[in-house]
């Protein structure tokens, strides 16, 4: 299981960091999990083709986790030599209205795949590339989740968990991908109490992970330059590390960061409050950094 970071940041636009999106080579298969703004560029910086994709995971339905599926799906269908296998794409309730008003036969996409279908000029392109007949609108086998679904890949298997976020407008799901190697578990976005401790389904897809990624995008304290140090009140990044030391996750990599966290002084006081708490390996997740899952790589 080979990850690789493609968007790290938050929904705040940077120069450094796109916004969510986190790719892992699995046997024949290639997922994303989340596609923010800026994620198929990575993608392709990575030394990726769009047409490698074969899965993709939505946590939620904020812009920041998917706007790029359209840049994906449109890519992917346009390049691609007739054969490919539909894009399987999975998320929470409200994805399948989203891909209909997109990508449906009178969605917001309508002109463009028209003239795609239509116009003697791409259909010529369709031809080159092996294509015959009429050319096919876009086909995308679209699944939408429930948190007790498991879905089954080529030698993995992917869980899911509700975590706290913005519900009940969005559902948020954290995610839990396996083989007979390793374990990879993505926190998704999550918004909780400190003093109440880690919200459960956190706790449930962190579980023994080899690798946590982590949202981590604290306001308040962690913020403050004289923030008193004696105070035991849990903070969110610290209400974190205890829970993936609990959960003896290996290594987390946090992620998600905004502009007013990325920033020297304020990123290695976050690290050190995690560090005092956490023993595992502690990464600071950064565009296009990458790394092997798994006992025997």
């Amino acid at each position: 299981m080979k990850l690789t970071l493609l968007g790290t940041g938050s929904p705040v636009p940077s120069a450094q960091k796109c916004s969510a999106g986190y790719m892992v080579k699995i046997g024949t298969d290639l997922i994303l999990m989340d596609v923010g703004p800026g994620t198929v560029y990575r993608l392709v910086q990575a030394g990726r083709q769009v047409t490698d994709v074969t899965h993709v995971f939505l946590s939620h339905l904020h812009f920041d986790h998917w706007l790029d599926l359209i840049r994906l799906v449109l890519n992917r269908w346009d390049m691609a030599a007739p054969g490919l296998p539909p894009l399987k794409i999975y998320g929470p309730k409200g994805l399948l209205e989203i891909v209909e008003r997109l990508f449906g036969p009178d969605g917001a996409l309508k002109l463009d795949l028209t003239a795609r279908t239509k116009h003697p000029l791409s259909i010529g392109i369709y031809e080159s590339r092996g294509g015959t007949g009429p050319r096919p609108w876009p086909e995308l086998d679209v699944t939408e989740l429930r948190e007790s679904d498991v879905i089954a890949g080529t030698g993995w298997t992917m869980r899911f968990a509700n975590v706290p976020h913005t519900q009940p407008y969005l559902i948020s799901f954290g995610m839990r991908l396996e083989d007979d190697r390793g374990v990879l578990a993505y926190s998704s976005d999550i918004t909780c109490d400190p003093e109440k401790g880690a919200p459960k389904g956190l706790r449930d897809i962190a579980q023994d992970a080899d690798v946590l990624i982590q949202y981590i995008n604290v306001f308040g304290e962690a913020l403050v330059p004289h923030r008193r140090e004696d105070s035991d009140r849990p903070e969110f990044h610290t209400m974190i590390a205890a829970m993936a030391r609990d959960a003896r996750v290996d290594t987390m990599i946090t992620s998600h960061h905004g502009p007013h966290l990325d920033r020297p002084g304020i990123r290695e006081r976050v690290i050190a409050d995690i560090a005092a708490i956490y023993p595992g390996k502690i990464i600071w997740g950064e565009d296009l950094q990458q790394f092997t899952i798994g006992t025997s790589g």
